[in-house]
């Protein structure tokens, strides 16, 4: 199975064409819980997306207090509001605290949204929507343009997934009907669906509260970027968590972002998935063989050759990176299969340093083996078998 490195969201500049950073991606300010995000690992490995992790939740800190949390957000977020604008395209908030952020910066990223076009998401959690009896989003800034109202402390362990609206540009580009067992028991906050607002999906079956609760809601307001409220908690459809992982993960993400940026969202799901899996376990490899050549270098060998050749990957993967930010999926691939061979072959050669590096380390091992088993053997002869040709004492008598 293959994975993906999955996206949240992208970027829109008040009513005008879609903005990106200037090389072309989409710059992602990422504030959540620093240890349940799978998605922003699978994220940062697609050439698509540049993130930054805000880490800003109580729950994922153990045994930080509230004002060492607050400090890690100063020193992460953007220094002021230029800069927001100038290196962001989306602000996510999945399963962030809302007393971890301080007031200032509630501000400014809901005035990004609001003022400077950018995307905004936030997406369900035990501290997400005012959940579990956790602090609300909604009597901040940000609440404000949500195109949800929260109903506080009230966290829902079931729902099935239903779909609204599947001629929705994102809604379509999804195999839905591929099933997960999440999509069963999805887990999420309960909120209401403001006027004006367009319900995407919603759960069913749930064992408490209203029959039917709303799931994906979006809207875009006309001096703003589009927003979007995700009451389920994503981390449930990683593969990472559980059993509960849906191959199509890193899509949902990747997808939902191009959608938020409004950029086209490509519809044909298997081929995307595959050229999102292929670089992704691209990038899986290389770091694993960078490994591979940084432990064996410890023990004298020469790894140079595999360097330049590793280079040579590098190049290819770098001349894919242009056409995948041009959504040309097929002509990715096609670069791709020549990385496939070019990895076999690399991996091949650091194999064969690899048991050249270590077979020295196997004999010294064993030759120190057998010579401690040899000493302790004639040591032993020495003591317990040839004592027999010690002369015994006859007679012991204590002196007057």
């Amino acid at each position: 199975m293959r994975f993906f490195a999955a996206a949240i969201l992208a970027s829109l500049l008040f009513c005008g064409p879609a903005m990106a950073l200037e090389d072309g991606k989409v710059g992602m300010l990422y504030l959540s819980d620093p240890v349940r995000v799978p998605i922003v690992h699978f994220l940062r490995s697609d050439p698509l997306f540049s993130v930054s992790l805000v880490a800003s939740s109580l729950r994922g800190f153990g045994g930080w207090e509230l004002p060492d949390v607050q400090r890690a957000v100063r020193l992460y977020m953007p220094r002021n509001y230029e800069a927001l604008l100038s290196n962001y395209d989306v602000i996510v908030l999945d399963n962030s605290n809302v007393f971890a952020v301080p007031s200032n910066y509630i501000e400014m990223l809901a005035r990004g949204s609001r003022e400077g076009g950018k995307g905004l998401l936030m997406t369900g959690g035990w501290e997400s929507f005012g959940g579990n009896n956790n602090p609300a989003w909604g009597p901040t800034a940000v609440g404000d343009i949500l195109p949800t109202t929260d109903v506080e402390n009230v966290w829902v362990q079931s729902g099935r997934l239903a779909v609204d609206d599947i001629e929705n540009e994102f809604m379509s580009s999804m195999p839905w009907e591929k099933k997960s067992e999440w999509m069963y028991e999805f887990h999420h906050n309960l909120v209401t669906v403001r006027e004006g607002a367009r319900l995407l999906a919603h759960t069913e079956h749930n064992l408490m509260g209203p029959p039917e609760q709303p799931l994906f809601v979006t809207w875009e307001m006309p001096s703003s970027g589009r927003v979007f409220s995700c009451t389920g908690e994503i981390s449930m459809m990683s593969p990472f968590f559980g059993f509960l992982g849906w191959e199509y993960y890193g899509d949902f993400g990747a997808n939902l972002g191009l959608y938020l940026a409004r950029r086209p969202v490509p519809q044909d799901v298997e081929l995307v998935h595959l050229v999102r899996g292929t670089m992704f376990e691209a990038g899986t490899r290389s770091a694993l063989l960078f490994s591979l050549l940084e432990f064996i270098e410890n023990f004298g060998a020469n790894t140079q050759g595999v360097m330049d050749m590793m280079d040579d990957i590098d190049s290819e993967i770098a001349r894919a990176r242009p056409i995948y930010l041009e959504l040309r999926f097929e002509d990715v691939l096609a670069v791709y299969d020549g990385v496939e061979e070019m990895f076999a072959e690399v991996e091949a050669e650091a194999l064969r340093l690899k048991n050249r590096a270590l077979l020295w380390i196997y004999i010294v091992e064993y030759l120190a083996v057998s010579g401690a088993a040899m000493i302790g053997g004639v040591l032993l002869w020495t003591i317990m078998v040839r004592r027999r040709f010690y002369r015994e004492v006859s007679v012991t008598k204590f002196g007057e």
